[in-house]
């Protein structure tokens, strides 16, 4: 049977299980305790609950810190609840029970500011006279870098559905959510979860983005988004340039061009990179479509998470 304080003494492994070293475990899960205690106390005096407070069996991972691990060994992972249920020495539909109420709450944990990230920036935009004052102010939020990523999913049964979740460019069927993050490789916002059908650029005008943003913010984008700016005139984006049926080569200073939009937009690979270090983002998604874009926040929530920690280690 595995447990937090076995792996706390072997922190490597604990890291690879995991994805967070023992300091960062243990401060993630002390910010988990008070809204575990909170969510249980309101399923438990509900309305619809007929047993008494303290009525029914008790939980088989009694500390914070093992339920915890249990999330995050199967986000880091993806295996069947019946594998857990034998590492973790408990039935396999408590491990479903016990999943599902913390995966509310893991975001809210990790990055509690992440919901309201960009509605906290145009707030502050508006009290902020000057340009120049909001850049001395949000430094990291004068470049952000938008992108979507598709993750490959079940034929889903349904001929309509498979329809819909059906890419043409991957020939896979999928699903697809976009991403903002500033230059340090902070999540700053997540849209919502779309069939992968869907094209980027879609999604881009479904969800409003730039409208949420500071027109004066540089917007680096790919070549799926192209003529956006025609949509967008008075924000300041940067797209490549890209080869068509009539114009097959690139002149040097297209390509110049080109490259240092690529450099700029980099970082939002190396954020997917992290984020599909946990298998739930990797493989192919097998639970429901419903839960898909919890576990997506989540899993940017942790990065969030991990990155505070590398900017306090480098200060």
């Amino acid at each position: 049977m595995i447990t937090y304080q076995k792996l706390f003494n072997n922190p490597g492994k604990l890291l690879r299980f995991t994805g967070l070293n023992p300091f960062q475990f243990e401060t993630l899960a002390k910010r988990l305790e008070p809204l575990w205690i909170k969510s249980e106390i309101k399923r438990l005096t509900r309305d619809s609950r007929i047993r008494a407070i303290g009525g029914g069996r008790r939980y088989s991972l009694p500390s914070i810190e093992d339920k915890l691990l249990l999330l995050l060994v199967f986000y880091r992972t993806y295996v069947a609840y019946e594998f857990l249920s034998w590492v973790f020495n408990i039935d396999a539909s408590n491990i479903c029970r016990l999943i599902k109420r913390l995966i509310p709450l893991l975001e809210k944990a990790a990055d509690p500011t992440l919901c309201f990230a960009i509605k906290d920036i145009l707030k502050k935009r508006r009290k902020i006279r000057t340009w120049e004052e909001f850049i001395k102010t949000y430094p990291d939020l004068v470049e952000l870098v938008i992108d979507s990523t598709e993750q490959k999913r079940q034929r889903p049964s349904n001929r309509k559905k498979q329809k819909n979740f059906y890419s043409g460019k991957k020939h896979q069927h999928g699903l697809k959510t976009q991403i903002t993050v500033d230059r340090r490789g902070k999540i700053i916002d997540i849209s919502h979860s779309y069939p992968a059908r869907i094209h980027d650029k879609t999604i881009l005008i479904k969800e409003h983005t730039l409208d949420k943003l500071p027109t004066n913010i540089q917007k680096y984008l790919d070549k799926g988004y192209v003529k956006i700016q025609k949509l967008y005139p008075d924000h300041t984006v940067f797209i490549p340039t890209k080869r068509t049926r009539w114009k097959r080569t690139l002149t040097r200073s297209e390509k110049i061009k080109n490259t240092k939009i690529s450099k700029k937009r980099i970082i939002v690979e190396h954020v997917f990179s992290r984020m599909k270090k946990y298998q739930i983002l990797l493989q192919i998604y097998r639970s429901k479509d419903s839960d898909y874009n919890h576990h997506f926040r989540n899993i940017a929530s942790l990065c969030n998470f991990r990155l505070l920690f590398k900017d306090f280690d480098s200060s």
